[in-house]
């Protein structure tokens, strides 16, 4: 019976990692859509259908990002085809195209905040025919309603002028915070403070000589 046991240890411990190693190919993400890996280019398309998924940047994009990224080791390039979602994912998407050193590109279409993930790349490019579009921040009337009642007792605000004071103050931070970081990035003064003219809905596509002159694309 003794020499029966550690056979059935083995055993018992292959079975074990058969299925640690089937539960973790169940949780691979699903690069076919949203995220693509060809070659050394990662391929980010929110516009890619997925059942039951925000369509736009959001946060649950930059662990998926992360993830792959640290998996894939030869991606050198990040394709974008977007138009865009939210500002403060976008953000945390650039910060990790920095510190993983890649040049990004645009075979179509990135407006709004898929710009600021741009921007984040080394070498910065367009194709022939692809568009890069530019708007004011913005902050719909239903979200707006639905931040106040999900914080006004933890941020204490005892009116909506409270609210409207922060969110006044939250606005011009942001602006800043979005100006800053396109001029560190090599973008002129100029043009970063015209990419703030346009309200949403009415997109500010630049032609590619502007784009070039403005430091947005790079080559």
């Amino acid at each position: 019976m003794t020499g029966l046991f550690p056979l059935r240890l083995k055993g018992g411990l292959v079975a074990m990692l058969l299925a640690i190693c089937g539960a973790a190919l169940a949780n691979e993400p699903d690069l076919s859509q949203r995220f693509r890996v060809e070659g050394d280019r990662l391929i980010f398309d929110t516009k890619a259908p997925l059942e039951g998924k925000e369509q736009d940047i959001n946060s649950g994009d930059v662990d998926a990002m992360r993830d792959v990224l640290r998996r894939h080791k030869g991606i050198k390039v990040l394709e974008l085809e977007s138009t865009g979602g939210g500002h403060y994912p976008s953000i945390e998407l650039a910060e990790l195209v920095i510190d993983f050193g890649l040049d990004t590109h645009v075979p179509n279409i990135c407006e709004s905040s898929c710009v600021t993930i741009f921007l984040g790349g080394t070498k910065r490019t367009l194709a022939r025919g692809a568009r890069i579009g530019f708007h004011q921040l913005t902050w719909n009337p239903s979200a707006i309603e639905e931040y106040y009642n999900d914080h006004r007792e933890w941020r204490e605000w005892e009116t909506p002028f409270e609210f409207a004071e922060w969110m006044y103050e939250d606005t011009q931070t942001e602006t800043f915070n979005r100006l800053t970081f396109m001029i560190n990035r090599g973008v002129d003064a100029n043009f970063a403070i015209q990419s703030l003219r346009r309200p949403d809905g009415s997109l500010w596509r630049p032609y590619r000589a502007v784009l070039l002159a403005a430091g947005v694309l790079t080559e």
